[in-house]
């Protein structure tokens, strides 16, 4: 068996390959914390400081806890358990090159330092939130790696790799601007690439930057830098530091160091990060000129203390997403709670915006609302979002808004807040009713249009040939979009003189308008693509979702992922798309409409198999990620994907939550273009395939749109299944949302057709469904019949995973009904056959159960037993919703036990999880502990 422990990035524990859940809370940051110092003896008193932030509320009972927090992190782990008790507190014993920390350090004592940096996936314990474990031992990791960092360039660069280390460099430069061995690296890169000019305008920024933040001039070796560029002298290679110079990063830095820290950590002005303090703004513009008075109203704007509105408007391509990100990015750090961003696709070429649930419910996660309790309608979810920023400094980015209707649900109600809009639209409504600040964009200016180029370029080639530059200036009519293309194709080819590009683009052209130039750029550009990343572009213009993935991509060609990564790349480097997640992208609104309108050169049927061949794709995905999350589920038989369709496997349970998650709003889209298409069968099956995601989820009202509209599409079809699938997801969804009538409606409906289809399986499934809506009416004889009805026909069947469940439910509404012996009976029965089928969250359930009937029946010494074994199954199942439920009754169980002390210990892990999971039912269980003589 195989253990991994990762703690750069995410938190993380893998056996076999397969990633291990992970209780939420103080379990979390008490792994964390011996994780870094894994082989290092922890003492009591330290983890007790890190897991309550400082001083405990109880300090008498603080260890007690831990001790606790202790255990269920070891029933959590399981095989994987790494914790041993000692005499002084307790450490983690990780087997050798089990934690990715460990094998950092070693290749950084290697000198191996590319390979140390690939090691990170993210900001170390990004989902683990403790302000002092960040302060105290984060904080000082971070150090370090920017250390190797700046080693690792270093090294690059006496190996003649500068140019390729120039766009990194000029990134760490923004991110970091007063770190002044990054500015000394990008200032040697420059002149080692013999960008002069390029070189000279760093050294002045950095001499800039460096005096208006810190009040000091260059260091000597910045200095050193200048004086070789005015002098004209090659660079020289600088020696390699020994490992124990001041300016090597040490092997074991603090933090990292089998022995404790001997002196305070610094202070850290901004929270750790992690799920409760999102970073979402997308990198800055790679150049950004001009836009000055825009600048200024923005920060004018930002000057008020109310929650402050600015409505950025313009033409499409003239830079509004560019300004937006690049001032948010200079004032982010005034908001330590956080930035969200969203793009709402307000003008997407397919028509389909992005909803304002959608947006919110990725803010509400972003903020470290667990998906499955974020409320299903838009009030309900706008509701608890300005409750989560009430008292917070955040900013929000809302870029291309359709519409005021889009953008009103998504503003913070309390001052502090500041939100940023961009849109088309002038958005005259928010103006007037919200006070939003309009910032009107228009073209640049010629010397702003220039000073682009030049960014892009260097300023060494556009002086050269001042009449080349003219004419493209002029072609690109201050579009700033049209620009970037211009440099980008013209970057392309760095030998060739810019009077061949101006030449070209000129040719038989006449420029109407902005728009009309534009188009003619983007003309120029797409005829010098390969065939393949010509074919691909086109393609992408009939692409329906916001974004691609590379291996749906690959599909919609027909392509191998090898060609279509190619094609992608070259795209990329056209300007054309954009990699905004690794591994998807994304394309602007007025080149997937350019491309769309290209899309027509396709010969033949080609344009109507690369769609078909994309809904195949996501169809036969969605199907095997289904299956993985729900193994018990009935066989969906498909028809068999088309030629050059590549469906993605799913290696586990997370990447089948992660897939859905990131490919909702393209599935989405592709069910409604398949309806649109006359792709029925698609447009029903997509639906059916994302029912046990949209159940899980929360994503219940968008369920009901896609059902609705497949069951219109299987109606077209004559598909009595389809119709039969469709009625049972939009009865499921309408029962979630408490419509009850609804509910049953559709589902009466799904098992009339099942049954005339012969599907008894699914005709039992409905029946146990339909005993749901009564039990949710309080009707439990009516519930009871329903699901006997159910378990009856899962017998005759033989169908063990229905039993199941049906017996689950049967169980629970005797106890309901207070026939706790009935209760146990049914348990039991279920309970052998959860464990049967391997179905740790049935067995949970059930086993809890138990627990509550035996404690209704006297049988106190059982239902303690049952209750403690479900949360050992709830905790390595990873039902936090469920374990903290488990909990609360242990609690009750406890409290008529007449052992308060333990009474009240369950409780508090109970309170725990739910203020974890800002679930309401944190406040039952606070008023619970009053009662017993404790408030928390």
């Amino acid at each position: 068996m195989s253990i991994e422990f990762k703690v750069l990035g995410p938190l993380q524990v893998r056996v076999d390959g397969r990633v291990l859940p992970l209780p939420a809370g103080r379990a979390r940051i008490l792994l964390a914390a011996l994780l870094l110092h894994a082989g290092e003896v922890v003492s009591a008193d330290r983890l007790v400081h890190w897991l309550w932030d400082g001083a405990p509320p109880n300090p008498a009972r603080a260890k007690a806890t831990l001790q606790m927090v202790v255990t269920r992190l070891r029933q959590a782990l399981g095989e994987a358990n790494v914790i041993r008790t000692v005499a002084d507190g307790y450490l983690a014993e990780v087997p050798p090159g089990g934690l990715d920390l460990h094998r950092y350090r070693d290749l950084v004592e290697r000198g191996r330092t590319a390979e140390a940096l690939a090691l990170w996936s993210d900001d170390p314990l990004s989902d683990v939130r403790s302000d002092t474990l960040h302060r105290d031992e984060v904080e000082p990791l971070l150090e370090h790696r920017l250390a190797v960092l700046e080693q690792r360039l270093a090294m690059d660069l006496e190996a003649g790799r500068a140019a390729g280390v120039v766009p990194e460099l000029r990134a760490l430069t923004r991110r970091h601007p007063v770190r002044e061995r990054f500015w000394e690296l990008l200032v040697r890169a420059l002149r080692q690439a013999e960008r002069q000019a390029e070189a000279l305008a760093a050294y002045q920024e950095a001499r800039e930057r460096l005096t208006a933040e810190l009040g000091v001039g260059p260091g000597p070796a910045l200095r050193e830098q200048h004086r070789l560029i005015l002098n004209a002298e090659p660079p020289s290679p600088a020696p390699s530091r020994p490992h124990g110079s001041s300016q090597s990063p040490a092997s074991h830095p603090p933090g990292l160091s089998a022995a404790p820290m001997s002196h305070p950590p610094r202070q850290s002005h901004l929270s750790p990060p992690g799920p409760s303090v999102p970073r979402q703004l997308p990198a800055p513009p790679e150049s950004f000129v001009g836009r000055d008075e825009a600048l200024r109203e923005l920060s004018a704007a930002a000057a008020g203390e109310a929650v402050v509105i600015s409505a950025i408007n313009g033409t499409a391509g003239i830079g509004k997403t560019a300004l937006a990100v690049h001032w948010a990015h200079q004032v982010a750090e005034r908001f330590p709670d956080g930035q969200l961003y969203a793009n709402l696709r307000g003008f997407d070429p397919s028509g389909r915006p992005s909803s304002p649930s959608d947006v919110l419910r990725g803010f509400l996660e972003a903020l470290g609302v667990p998906r499955g309790r974020i409320p299903a309608t838009v009030d309900e979810q706008a509701a608890l979002y300005r409750s989560m920023l009430a008292d917070r400094s955040v900013l929000v980015l809302l870029d291309n808004a359709r519409d005021v209707d889009q953008v009103r649900p998504l503003l913070p109600g309390t001052p502090g807040c500041l939100v940023l809009v961009t849109s088309r639209d002038r958005l005259t409504g928010l103006v007037v009713r919200e006070g939003a600040r309009p910032v009107r964009l228009g073209l640049l200016s010629r010397q702003e249009s220039v000073a682009l180029l030049e960014a892009r370029l260097g300023r060494s080639r556009p002086a050269a040939e001042p009449a080349a530059v003219d004419v493209l200036v002029d072609r690109c009519a201050g579009l700033p979009l049209a620009l970037a293309v211009v440099a980008a194709r013209t970057a392309g080819a760095p030998a060739a003189p810019l009077s061949a590009f101006a030449g070209e683009l000129a040719a038989d052209r006449t420029r109407l308008d902005a728009l009309t130039t534009v188009w003619d750029v983007f003309s120029w550009s797409y005829e010098h693509l390969g065939d393949c990343a010509a074919r691909l572009f086109r393609l992408l213009g009939v692409h329906p979702g916001p974004d691609v993935s590379l291996p749906a991509a690959a599909s919609l060609a027909a392509m191998t992922a090898t060609r279509a990564r190619r094609a992608l790349a070259e795209l990329v480097q056209a300007h054309l798309v954009t990699e905004h997640l690794p591994g998807r992208y994304t394309i602007h609104d007025l080149l997937r409409a350019y491309a769309a309108d290209r899309a027509g050169d396709e010969p033949g049927t080609g344009l109507r198999e690369a769609e078909e061949r994309l809904l195949d794709h996501l169809l036969h995905t969605a199907e095997h990620a289904d299956r993985v999350l729900y193994p018990q589920r009935e066989p969906v038989e498909l028809p068999p994907a088309g030629p050059g369709v590549t469906p993605e496997p799913m290696a586990s349970h997370a990447a089948a939550l992660d897939w859905f998650h990131a490919e909702f709003r393209v599935l989405a889209a592709a069910a409604a273009r398949a309806a649109e298409r006359g792709s029925d069968a698609h447009a029903w099956r997509i639906p059916q395939c994302m029912a046990t995601w949209l159940h899980s989820s929360g994503h219940w009202l968008e369920w009901l749109d896609l059902c609705a509209a497949g069951l219109a599409a299987a109606e077209r079809l004559g598909d009595p299944r389809g119709r039969a699938e469709m009625h049972r997801g939009l009865g499921r969804a309408n029962t979630l949302l408490h419509r009850w009538d609804e509910g049953e409606r559709h589902l009466n409906a799904a098992l009339r057709l099942f049954e005339e289809l012969g599907e008894r399986a699914l005709a039992a499934y409905v029946h146990v469904n339909l005993g749901g809506v009564c039990e949710l009416r309080n009707q439990h004889a009516e519930s009871l019949r329903r699901y006997l009805r159910g378990l009856a026909l899962f017998r005759e069947l033989g169908h063990a995973a229905g039993e199941a469940r049906a017996l689950t439910a049967v169980a629970y509404i005797h106890h309901e009904l207070r026939q706790h012996e009935e209760a146990v009976r049914q348990a039991m029965a279920a309970l052998a056959l959860y464990e049967r089928l391997a179905d740790l969250p049935g067995q949970a359930a059930v086993t809890e159960n138990l627990g509550l009937a035996c404690r209704e029946l006297g049988r106190m010494t059982e239902a303690v037993a049952y209750q403690r074994r479900g949360l050992e199954l709830f905790a390595r199942s990873g039902e936090r919703y469920y374990e903290a439920g488990a909990w609360r009754g242990l609690g009750e169980t406890y409290r008529r036990l007449g052992d308060l002390d333990a009474a009240r210990d369950a409780l508090r892990h109970s309170l725990d999880l739910f203020t974890d999971l800002r679930h309401p039912h944190a406040d039952d269980v606070r008023a619970e502990l009053t009662d017993l003589g404790i408030a928390r």
